[in-house]
């Protein structure tokens, strides 16, 4: 190394340490998009999923059961459609002074468990529908259609023969 923190008077640290921030760069970025779902997807299914939306109104009840196609939120892509409403009288979890657990009902609101049927892919480890949103159980999913706008978690994923 000579005086100018040069390498045999060619090449600087400085230089050296630039382009190895380049390639863990570029190997951070393939492995980080270089996705194993997308490159191990199987084949076109169709998906059968629960979500479970707590505490709502009665208004929300009867959008849900209107059912209808459920779509992203600028409403371009179709992410399935409702097939069933099942609902529930809500309940709040609550703790005594003494430590006991109880549950009690929540007047005028609602659990509703929407089952819905998608289109998506297949691969090793996920389930994907066609606009990239990820099914898994407990991943919270908006919910748009014409007759309502909500949330929930997923409860149950399974594939439709």
């Amino acid at each position: 190394m000579d005086k100018n923190g040069k390498i045999k008077g060619k090449v600087s640290i400085i230089d050296i340490l630039v382009i190895l921030l380049i390639v863990v760069v570029i190997a951070g970025i393939g492995a980080r998009y270089g996705s194993r779902i997308t490159s191990a997807v199987k084949s076109d299914k169709e998906f059968e999923y629960v979500l479970r939306v707590e505490n709502v109104r009665e208004y929300t009840v009867n959008a849900l059961q209107r059912k209808g196609k459920i779509t992203d939120k600028k409403s371009e892509k179709d992410l399935g459609e409702i097939t069933d409403v099942r609902v529930e009288n809500a309940v709040q979890q609550s703790v005594t002074a003494s430590g006991e657990v109880k549950f009690s009902e929540l007047p005028d609101r609602y659990t509703c468990f929407v089952t819905i049927i998608g289109k998506g892919k297949e691969s090793d480890d996920n389930y994907i529908l066609n606009d990239t949103t990820e099914l898994s159980v407990g991943r919270n999913i908006d919910l748009y259609s014409k007759y309502v706008k909500t949330s929930g978690d997923i409860e149950s994923v399974k594939v439709v023969e």
